[in-house]
């Protein structure tokens, strides 16, 4: 296999893009964008121009059944 090509847990990425993010959990760019608005997705990260979502915590609030982002929020605190 090629250098770069490989699948391991080391070589994804750990910050997404909206549209990763939204593929990642098998929706569109529209609704990702409107979960966004409306709060209902963990809040991304914001470096320079780019809005990013961690893909680590993407899988946590997944397993956590997507609890609202002000409910993710409260969650997180206490953890």
């Amino acid at each position: 296999m090629k250098q770069g090509h490989t699948t391991n847990a080391s070589t994804q990425p750990l910050l997404l893009s909206a549209k990763a993010a939204a593929a990642l959990c098998g929706k569109s760019l529209r609704t990702w964008r409107t979960w966004d608005a409306a709060g209902m997705i963990p809040r991304p990260v914001r470096i320079g121009r780019s809005t990013l979502w961690r893909a680590d915590e993407l899988r946590a609030w997944i397993a956590a059944g997507c609890p609202r982002r002000d409910e993710w929020d409260t969650g997180k605190a206490r953890v």
